[in-house]
């Protein structure tokens, strides 16, 4: 009760002074976003001892079409909209907040390159800094520092940030031993084409973990994770028919705009992987109706409900106990 008054007088102090949900800044030297601009993280200070690391989403490119300026494919600049509109996960001030009171590392997401990328590629003409890899590891070793010792660890990201908490997860687990860890991906399961050449591309950083090969999958990934980390927990939470996972999709097999057969052969591949992954005992899903990208950020986080499961509940027990029930699908 008395670490409570203290988060809730902490917060009202903040609002008192105009500083709205409390974000601290931090722009370490030597990253760089894809235009060249500046790269900086925000920390909202909490408690020390559960932290959650949150990496956001924002498309992503990999070739002349997809990386052009013009391109809305991908975020060329840091752009914490998510912090301003405080919702969802970022409403600091809601008690119903599953993370409320925690310390919440935001890594935001600018490289086009889901947080993995090592290469300054030269598309025809521009160039564009796919160095998400040198921005995510400035903020975990800032976390690594400033946290040493926590009881409990949420890694986590919307979309493209789905990725990149799932491609550094390895990271993370190995420095924090013996530390009660989630990792959860929103809106990023991975269904791509055998050709993609993402990570080719962009040089990506890889997760080290036994038996995983050279181009491994996202569901090879979260396999190899469950695998090697079995006291830690791995979840996915997607709708059935996710209208920017399956636009991505389709950019993948040549689509400006993607097919009802794309569509429907999306939502197969997504089912099929989270049955597939289900055979680890550490991992779990929720799979919610419709289409709508992402939950994390948005204000149905505190509504939404598929059966007799709310979404907060399946979060909270995620996060306070490591597990959580399977939700949705047949």
């Amino acid at each position: 009760m008395t670490r409570l008054f203290g988060l809730l007088l902490f917060f009202a102090l903040a609002l008192a002074q105009g500083l709205g949900p409390y974000w601290q800044e931090v722009q370490p030297p030597g990253t760089v976003c894809s235009d060249g601009s500046p790269w900086k993280f925000y920390v909202s200070p909490g408690d020390p001892k559960r932290v959650l690391i949150d990496f956001q989403g924002g498309g992503a490119c990999w070739n002349a079409q997809t990386c052009a300026p013009e391109s809305r494919t991908y975020r060329k600049k840091v752009d914490p909209q998510e912090l301003l509109l405080a919702q969802g996960i970022y409403n600091r001030m809601s008690i119903a907040n599953p993370f409320f009171g925690w310390t919440h590392v935001f890594v935001p997401y600018c490289t086009g390159d889901l947080h993995v990328g090592r290469a300054t590629v030269d598309y025809g003409g521009f160039k564009v800094h796919h160095q998400g890899a040198r921005n995510a590891l400035a903020a975990l070793e800032y976390v690594f520092r400033n946290y040493p010792k926590p009881d409990r660890v949420f890694v986590t990201g919307c979309s493209a940030g789905g990725y990149g908490a799932v491609f550094w997860a390895d990271k993370i687990l190995s420095t924090y031993k013996n530390v009660q860890i989630a990792v959860c991906g929103d809106a990023a399961l991975g269904v791509a084409t055998r050709d993609f050449p993402g990570n080719r591309v962009w040089n990506a950083r890889l997760p080290e973990l036994p038996g995983l090969g050279p181009n491994p999958s996202v569901e090879e990934i979260y396999r190899a994770l469950a695998q090697t980390y079995p006291s830690a927990a791995f979840a996915q939470y997607t709708t059935q028919l996710d209208g920017t996972q399956i636009y991505f999709y389709g950019l993948m097999k040549g689509e400006a705009s993607p097919s009802q057969a794309t569509a429907q052969e999306w939502a197969l591949r997504a089912q099929a992987s989270l049955k597939a992954l289900a055979q680890e005992k550490n991992f779990t899903y929720y799979l919610a109706p419709g289409s709508q990208h992402c939950i994390l950020p948005r204000p149905e986080l505190y509504t939404l409900k598929v059966g007799e499961v709310s979404l907060l509940d399946w979060l909270r027990s995620l996060a306070e106990k490591g597990q959580a029930p399977r939700v949705g699908g047949q």
